[in-house]
């Protein structure tokens, strides 16, 4: 050995061990323990063989980045410098790795996180940004690793681990806008793509409008100065172009965008043909071209030409609040109530007629609040309600309902949109769910796509353009994406036992206990007829998130069917099992994904 100082040590593919020490590295004969060849490198350094057969060397010293010729036993450096001049070379590499697509990434010490295009040969540098929390946490890193499912792990020193996927997240985070005190604001009550392409965002602070080319933001404010608050909720054009915003207790406005100042209309009690509240939620035009409101406390049908309303309620002493608004292929008007169900209005004769929730009838509602209503393409209704997804049936007048038992990740439906191939997407308080009217298969998506946030609910904020491109809005802010680039995974994740229990107390490995070794490396146990009661636990083996991984198993000689689990309910518990021989059988699948197979077996 050249040195005793050891830094690394790994075989090429052609079968040959090479170790790296201090100022040199070896070509190690495992047969006869000799070195076959000595290359002196200055400094510590590792070493990593791509998919390509390339031999890459990377260590502190001027010439961070090298590639070892095996035939010439000759090293050609790289030198990287940042783009300003009177930056310092980049000195230390820390560690490299390949993920799953051929890229490379290397670990540095202060310049963060760099992946090798090796088209351009150039480094994209990924590091800290205190401002977007979603950043590197620090650029100094101490090594990587790459796992099979496609994400890269970052080891961080004292600040622990960060992983991230190394695929481009098919939903885009729109960004924040900042408020009067400098803070970020994620709410976003209303979102809306106007007919010249501009993109509106309402927040509680102002109505926004976003050149999505230039990123350049313009608020209007419904009074000058920042500290007056506009609190939009919703945001449409009616068939002149004029844009409409409905707000939180300021009444509905319209904006003119040349001036940029608002017309504002408000209710007043002394005046029965004002708006009937000042909180709007909802805007609806027909197909005869009504222009129709929705607020706090009835449905207004508005007249441009007086400026006047003509308010509709079920009941003049009831207070109702509305949510959503829809119409159908018949013209009537279907509205989503706070409390009060699900309301269809004729306008041709201004009846009303409710349908609620009847814990005693199995078909009927599955909650009274209603947050959306949407038609599908062939005219089928569905309601998105605070306890799940329901599909009408016109005939019977029954519901069937959709709730996290189905597949759901959250059972609060937010907002819903269909894309071109008959798919219904919907937020929900736990991620975006994609429902396929034809086999009820649900496939969902959490910040490990990219979302902001899990929480997309509150106004209902969602919208569909004419490029088929989605946006939904809600606590955790805005997201856009176009629904044939999200892609389904192909990795279906391992999965192991990983707790074995007997009446509730975990189980020791020997000393008389059924385990002589890890559960999770077990294919057998014999349990006596005292040991009855016991428990599996389970887990899939992904990590881009862990909180959306699906679950199923079976006892064989007792289930017939699968039991399908959450991420918070990885244990199966089974008692007074009659003596026998059974085969325990767990699958696991990411939230969009295909099953494990055979999965974990016992």
């Amino acid at each position: 050995m050249s040195d005793n100082r050891v830094q690394s040590s790994g075989e090429d593919r052609e079968g040959k061990f090479w170790v790296a020490t201090v100022g040199h590295l070896d070509e190690f004969d495992r047969k006869t323990g000799k070195i076959t060849l000595d290359i002196p490198i200055p400094g510590q350094f590792g070493f990593h063989e791509d998919r390509f057969g390339v031999f890459w060397i990377f260590h502190k010293s001027p010439n961070a980045l090298a590639v070892f010729d095996r035939n010439t036993k000759t090293l050609r450096n790289f030198s990287f410098h940042e783009p300003e001049p009177s930056s310092a070379a980049l000195t230390v590499i820390m560690d490299m790795t390949e993920d799953r697509n051929g890229n490379l990434w290397l670990a540095t010490h202060g310049a963060g996180l760099l992946k090798f295009d090796r088209e351009h040969q150039r480094l994209i540098r990924y590091r800290n940004n205190p401002c977007d929390p979603n950043s590197l946490p620090q650029n100094d890193i101490e090594s990587l690793f790459a796992d099979r499912e496609g994400s890269v792990w970052v080891a961080l020193g004292r600040m622990g681990i960060t992983h991230f996927a190394t695929n481009p997240l098919p939903f885009k985070t729109i960004p924040h806008l900042a408020s009067s005190e400098g803070t970020a604001q994620p709410f976003v009550g209303a979102i809306y793509e106007d007919r010249q392409g501009v993109l509106w965002v309402g927040t509680p602070e102002a109505l926004n409008a976003i050149d999505r080319k230039t990123g350049h933001y313009t608020s209007y404010r419904r009074t000058p100065g920042p500290a007056a608050n506009t609190d939009v909720i919703a945001i449409s054009e009616d068939r002149f172009g004029n844009l409409w915003a409905g707000t939180y207790d300021h009444g509905l406005l319209r904006l003119d965008r040349l001036t940029g100042s608002f017309q504002t209309y408000r209710h007043n009690s002394a005046d029965p043909y004002s708006l009937s509240n000042d909180i709007v939620t909802r805007f609806l035009v027909d197909h005869t071209g009504t222009f129709w409101v929705a607020t706090d406390d009835g449905l207004n049908r508005f007249d441009p030409a007086t400026g006047r309303f003509t308010v509709y309620k079920l009941d003049p002493q009831r207070i109702i609040d509305y949510l959503a608004m829809a119409e159908d292929r018949q013209g009537a008007l279907w509205l989503g109530t706070d409390s009060s169900g699900l309301q269809r209005f004729d306008p041709a004769t201004g009846q009303f007629i409710t349908f609620k929730h009847d814990m005693d009838r199995p078909l009927s509602l599955s909650a009274n609040r209603v947050n959306s209503v949407h038609f599908d393409r062939s005219g089928t209704m569905w309601v998105g309600t605070q306890n799940g997804l329901d599909k009408f049936d016109s005939k019977a007048g029954t519901f069937t309902v959709y709730t996290r038992r189905n597949g759901l990740p959250g059972n609060a439906v937010s907002c819903i949109l269909e894309d071109d191939h008959g798919k219904l997407w919907m937020s929900t308080n736990n991620g975006i769910a994609r429902f396929d009217p034809q086999s009820a298969g649900v496939k969902s998506y959490s910040t490990a796509e990219g979302l902001p946030g899990p929480d997309l609910t509150g106004w209902g904020a969602c919208f569909k353009n004419r490029r088929g491109e989605m946006f939904f809005g809600g606590f955790n802010g805005a997201t856009v994406f176009h629904p044939d680039r999200v892609a389904d995974p192909s990795y279906p994740p391992p999965i192991v036992l990983t707790e074995f229990r007997l009446s509730g107390s975990p189980v020791e490995i020997g000393g008389g206990s059924p385990l002589s070794k890890s559960i999770t490396y077990t294919s057998r146990l014999t349990l006596s007829h005292e040991q009855r009661i016991f428990s599996l636990g389970f887990s899939a083996l992904s990590f881009l998130s862990p909180g959306t991984n699906r679950y199923r198993y079976k006892l064989e000689g007792l289930d017939d069917k699968w039991h399908e689990a959450g991420s918070d309910e990885r244990v199966a518990t089974y008692t007074t099992l009659p003596s026998g021989v059974y085969t325990f059988r767990a699958e696991g699948a990411t939230s969009r994904g295909a099953w494990s197979e055979p999965g974990a077996q016992l």
